[in-house]
């Protein structure tokens, strides 16, 4: 019996080592798997480092061309959203410097503007925003209501005082209620800090799998996977080797999101309230669960290339899956439920919410162990893959 453990031990540890050996010893596996996410890391982050976009080129169209028209004008060139480049005399003009790409958005001022506001009548400022790239439509929007808001709060409180109240009456009178906003964990509302993390763990994802997959279908391309795994004919063979390579990939993973951690979110100054220790734990399921996937889906490569164009492909869908572009509680069940299939959606959730929310590990362990969970179902589909593998190979 103790033989036997040694055994199995020893085929574990021959399979770690093997593993290693294969991934440094092959040039595209090491470059995809060990440079690729640190390259994406700090390039990804160097792109979005500016966190938001400001100063958005802009046309006015003042038709009214009055002492409020003005004031609006200054008030919105002075945010940080926008800035007035170009002040032009028709719409038509403006609309040529927007098809020429020289402005982003145009705000027009009817020529009775002020005019109405004297007379108490509700006087309009049209805005045309270019809502095909929501960052620039939100910045300038903002900066829209946040002026128009503004002259409209200082008419309405100058009409009050007129009547006899003073500035603070008045002010009250205008809001009795006045809201606050606060901004949680992303306080600046910045893309870097919103899209990184998730990054992070959908590209570990995809070169992981695109590793296994690239030396998977090498193997079986020049048939000599009883070779590189001997004890592969053994009853509980492909049980151990799938757990020693599983313990390559789960340190070299582990390895790289450290200097992710430990490099780059500290380099562009992104926010980590977590305890990273405890991060690193929680991903140690989603890890593994990502090696058990490749090493299933090691039976639809027959070539090393197949892998690169397959998982390429599936790297969008996980994006969409894990809830960035669309929050989770508006999918349709069914894809929900699909969902928790692909390792980076669970492992997506779980980082964010130690990195960005500063949640302990004790506080997401329905997440971790649903991540446990996916693992353990890869798992078993791993095992069964590598024994599949072994037999097709040895009709060969």
């Amino acid at each position: 019996m103790l033989k036997k453990i040694f055994e199995y031990l020893a085929t574990i540890g021959n399979s770690f080592t093997t593993e290693l050996k294969l991934i440094f010893s092959d040039s595209a596996a090491y470059t995809t798997y060990i440079i690729t996410p640190l390259i994406v890391g700090f390039v990804y982050t160097y792109v979005y480092s500016n966190e938001i976009i400001t100063k958005v080129p802009i046309a006015v169209v003042d038709q009214n061309q009055s002492q409020l028209s003005h004031k609006v004008i200054r008030m919105l060139d002075a945010s940080q959203q926008v800035e007035v480049t170009h002040n032009s005399t028709s719409i038509d003009q403006a609309k040529e410097l927007y098809n020429q790409g020289k402005i982003d958005g145009i705000l027009f001022i009817p020529s009775n503007f002020s005019s109405k506001i004297q007379q108490g009548q509700v006087a309009t400022i049209s805005a045309y925003y270019d809502a095909s790239y929501m960052l620039y439509y939100k910045q300038m929007k903002k900066a829209v209501v946040t002026a128009v808001g503004t002259l409209s709060a200082q008419v309405e409180v100058s009409k009050l005082m007129s009547s006899g109240l003073t500035q603070t009456e008045a002010t009250s009178a205008r809001r009795s209620v006045q809201p606050i906003s606060i901004s949680l964990f992303n306080i600046n509302s910045g893309y870097a800090t919103f899209l990184m993390p998730v990054v992070f763990i959908i590209a570990l994802q995809l070169v992981q799998l695109t590793t296994i997959g690239v030396l998977g279908g090498t193997q079986r391309e020049k048939g000599n996977f009883e070779k590189t795994y001997p004890f592969i004919s053994k009853p509980l063979g492909s049980l151990f080797i799938v757990l020693g390579r599983s313990g390559a990939y789960g340190l070299i993973s582990t390895l790289i999101i450290i200097l992710q951690m430990g490099l780059v979110v500290p380099l562009f100054d992104l926010p980590h309230r977590g305890n990273p220790w405890e991060a690193i734990l929680f991903l140690l399921p989603f890890f593994l669960a990502v090696c058990f996937l490749g090493i299933f889906l090691m039976n639809l490569f027959k070539k090393r290339e197949d892998a690169v164009m397959v998982i390429t492909l599936s790297s969008i869908p996980a994006l969409f899956l894990c809830g960035l572009s669309w929050p989770k509680e508006s999918f349709p069940k069914w894809i929900e439920i699909i969902s928790i299939f692909s390792p980076s959606t669970l492992g997506s959730r779980g980082f964010i919410a130690i990195n960005q929310y500063g949640a302990t590990l004790s506080e997401i362990k329905p997440i971790w162990f649903n991540l446990w969970g996916v693992a353990l179902f890869y798992f078993i589909l791993a095992v069964l893959s590598m024994k599949r593998i072994y037999y097709y190979s040895k009709k060969r």
